[in-house]
């Protein structure tokens, strides 16, 4: 009797430990997993519990943070707060609401804000065991928020005032950006209000709905076409032709017959209209149409495939990662050999040539860097949190640091060299004479969207002596906006605000 009493009590002592280590493994090892599973609704009955991290500026100014409602009261909610002028940081922070719908960092690092990432603590499997609410670790961006709150002011002070515009500045030599605005936007805060439940959703469908969709950032999330600031593109892949240059001759007729019109020159001169041919470099400098249209319609000059494998190097027709679960749309340059039309259209930024601002921005970023084009990211480093002894958080230390890294390498050192000179003659003596004194080079561009809109780039680096910024501007509204006296601006007022 007794050996099977110590056999029974053997197997059950098995048995309870087996569930132990089940339950162990259940509620530490399937933590993220059952986290996010469609059948959990508890992360939406405590979404209010959690004091979720901080997102910071380079420079320190607090970006986004978390208030308890009842301070000192353990089962305090916390409202997610944001900047009196959180529009100006929309596309960085993105925002939190009630709902749990989330957009930006927000969503990109909700794990690490809301202290459920695993790398935040060694003892987060305890903390999980004991009911223990985990502290939010904090973010700390690449953006420069005196340069951010200018750009925006820029754009939302544009008279007219645009229907869509974006700025995004990249640092060459990291990829780190440091100015991402958008236009329309909206304060991030108006979607977190916890006192009045249901007005966050109302917000949410009163801005889903709104003209300019200031729910999707133009920064990075929206495909414009690019207009003359393409041709950037096109003048890099004909350069990289063995024996071409920037004083090569090129072909500047003053039309290009289509099958439903004529290509003309926005800028008809004695280069752009000549009745010979004339230097590339002279040809960008003065936006002349008919020759970028020809470089991508003609194979014995250029050619459609040259143009499509160019747009490719610098990162065209795949999506541009960012950040974890944030990511740039894939922009497109038509290649259908067969449309020659079309393709006479998208070689100088026209039809079906579409990209982000952010995109444009890497472009100028690869030529201010000497051709190597850096993965753009908004993170500099993420830190975890604990609650320390006198119940304030306390940094554990960096769990996560941006490691520039490059994604491509579009150009030769000497094509980038070339391309700056280029861009240094648009100001000098082209389409953006206005700009000189200013410190900054690069392209202008137009855009015609509708027979009553149209938009404006401008695309480059500075300072213009010594690069160390790519930028992109661009501006939407009526037809009589131009990328040297809309875009051209607005980009040199950016870049004075980051200094030097």
């Amino acid at each position: 009797m007794d050996k099977e009493l110590k056999r029974i009590g053997l197997v059950g002592l098995a048995l309870i430990g087996v569930l132990a280590v089940h339950v162990n493994w259940i509620q530490a090892g399937q933590a993220d997993e059952l986290r996010v599973h469609a059948l959990n609704n508890r992360p939406l009955q405590g979404v209010t519990l959690r004091a979720r991290g901080e997102i910071v500026s380079a420079d320190g100014v607090k970006l986004a943070w978390s208030d308890a409602l009842s301070p000192g009261d353990p089962k305090t909610k916390y409202q997610r707060r944001y900047l009196k002028n959180g529009a100006a940081f929309l596309p960085v922070t993105g925002f939190y609401a009630g709902t749990m719908q989330k957009a930006g960092l927000e969503l990109a690092y909700d794990s690490l804000l809301n202290g459920t990432d695993q790398r935040q603590s060694a003892d987060s499997w305890i903390r999980l065991l004991t009911g223990e609410e985990p502290l939010g670790g904090s973010l700390y961006t690449t953006i420069d928020s005196k340069a951010q709150v200018r750009a925006y002011q820029a754009l939302a002070g544009h008279s007219p005032v645009p229907s869509r515009a974006a700025v995004v500045v990249i640092e060459g030599k990291t990829g780190a950006i440091k100015v991402a605005a958008s236009f329309p936007a909206f304060d991030p805060t108006s979607v977190a209000d916890i006192k009045n439940p249901g007005d966050d959703q109302k917000k949410l469908d009163e801005l889903g709905k709104a003209k300019g969709q200031p729910l999707i950032d133009k920064a990075y999330s929206e495909l414009f076409p690019p207009g003359s600031s393409f041709k950037t593109i096109v003048a890099a892949a004909y350069m990289a032709r063995d024996g071409n240059s920037k004083d090569s001759l090129v072909p500047a007729p003053a039309t290009v017959p289509t099958g439903g019109g004529m290509i003309k020159n926005s800028h008809p001169d004695e280069i752009c209209g000549a009745p010979n041919d004339v230097p590339l470099i002279a040809t960008f400098a003065r936006s002349c149409n008919t020759t970028y249209a020809l470089m991508g319609a003609d194979d014995a000059l250029l050619g459609n495939e040259a143009v499509r494998a160019q747009s490719e190097k610098f990162g065209f027709y795949k999506k541009i990662p960012i950040e974890q679960d944030l990511n740039a749309p894939a922009s497109e340059y038509p290649h259908d050999a067969t449309n020659r039309d079309e393709i006479l259209r998208g070689s100088f930024g026209q039809g079906e040539t579409k990209t982000t601002t952010l995109q444009m921005a890497m472009v100028g970023a690869a030529i201010a860097n000497g051709g190597d084009m850096m993965r753009p990211y908004l993170v500099d480093k993420a830190v975890g949190r604990i609650k320390g002894d006198d119940g304030k958080p306390e940094e554990t230390g960096t769990i996560h640091r941006a490691e520039p890294e490059v994604f491509g390498e579009p150009l030769t050192s000497d094509a980038a060299a070339q391309l700056q000179d280029m861009m240094r003659e648009v100001v000098t003596t082209g389409t953006a004479k206005n700009l000189q004194g200013r410190n900054i080079a690069g392209k202008t561009g137009t855009t015609e969207l509708t027979a009553t809109r149209g938009g404006a780039w401008f695309v480059g680096f500075a300072p213009a002596d010594k690069p160390k910024y790519g930028f992109a501007v661009f501006v939407e509204g009526p037809t009589n906006l131009f990328g040297a006296s809309t875009a051209g601006p607005i980009a040199a007022t950016v870049i004075e605000a980051l200094g030097k």
